[in-house]
């Protein structure tokens, strides 16, 4: 067993399996109707069947709320009545309680479309700055969905597991990023529509393939052809990238270069994983685990894949 696998199976052991679902970020837009007033949607998701319990405040005056409960997300609608002084700050009120980030996008009555990200640790968007990072806030919800999403995670760790030699990886990597990138791109411009229910059910299946192959002791053919594995299985993942896009949106004046960044935060995230069990190899390298041991994260990454496939199955048929 080459030091790779071990350093990989090990960081698998310790990887937190408990949800397949990565903290989705709450979306705050607010479109100028007229001079000083504004329509604002507000829509924070659903975290282990409960809804966050977040509040928007600002300086500026909120009317009667209508809130829609939908399956995976409460969205309330309202104006801000911002007459008597403009838009000066926007607080997130409960968002220090969670984990989840806001995305907040502002667009004003000569079309003008601003974009910033409200994270836990700095509940509170001070406006008047002249600072707008607008679209470069996709790369970072790019990163921050492959970093939280479980599944992804675990996929990609498996498919190394399957890998030796730097040429391999090299294409594994590329392939992976190639095939998500495709279904990412066409489903973004509703080239392609699939329903999110079957493809993370698929996700999930996807990883206890890759569990299973890896646990026998004959070269089969994902193991002969990781790159061309990574590339089928890319073009699924794409689509499960593509339902969180979704849910954000993308802004109107910029949606090539906002998904573009979307897509590198993606990437930038992919990297961090692959460079960490790396890190973890080379650290690893020289330590022997009894094959009992370093085969056991297999066994449960599988067993949480199949309880994942199970339950998503379920889900749809339901």
């Amino acid at each position: 067993m080459t030091y790779r696998r071990i350093a990989i199976l090990t960081m698998l052991l310790f990887t937190n399996a408990a949800s397949a679902h990565e903290v989705r970020p709450a979306l705050l837009q607010l479109s100028e109707l007229d001079a000083g007033r504004f329509q604002a949607k507000f829509k924070q998701p659903q975290v282990l069947g409960r809804f966050l319990n977040l509040k928007v405040r600002s300086n500026c005056e909120a009317g009667e709320i209508t809130a829609v409960i939908g399956q995976s997300a409460l969205q309330e609608s309202f104006e801000l009545n911002c007459a008597k002084e403009p838009l000066r700050f926007i607080e997130i009120e409960g968002l220090d309680r969670t984990l989840a980030d806001t995305m907040v996008s502002i667009e004003t009555l000569n079309g003008k479309s601003s974009n910033y990200l409200i994270s836990p640790t700095r509940p509170t968007l001070t406006l008047g700055g002249g600072k707008a990072p607008s679209v470069p806030v996709y790369m970072l919800l790019g990163i921050e969905h492959l970093l939280s999403g479980i599944d992804h995670v675990l996929f990609v760790l498996v498919l190394l597991y399957l890998v030796s030699g730097w040429v391999n990886l090299v294409k594994v990597v590329t392939s992976f990023t190639l095939a998500h990138s495709i279904t990412l791109g066409l489903a973004a411009f509703n080239i392609v529509s699939v329903s999110q229910a079957p493809v993370e059910a698929l996700i999930a299946l996807s990883i206890l393939i890759l569990a299973a192959e890896s646990l026998r002791k004959e070269r089969g053919l994902v193991s002969a052809n990781p790159w061309m594995v990574a590339f089928i299985f890319g073009l699924l993942h794409g689509l499960g990238f593509a339902g969180a896009l979704a849910e954000i949106g993308l802004p109107q004046s910029s949606t090539v270069l906002a998904l573009f960044l979307f897509n590198v935060g993606i990437e930038v995230g992919q990297l961090v994983i692959v460079a960490i069990a790396l890190l973890a190899a080379y650290l690893l390298q020289r330590v022997r685990f009894p094959v009992r041991v370093a085969v056991l994260p297999l066994y449960i990454v599988g067993s949480v894949a199949s309880y994942w496939f199970i339950d998503r199955a379920f889900q749809i048929m339901s």
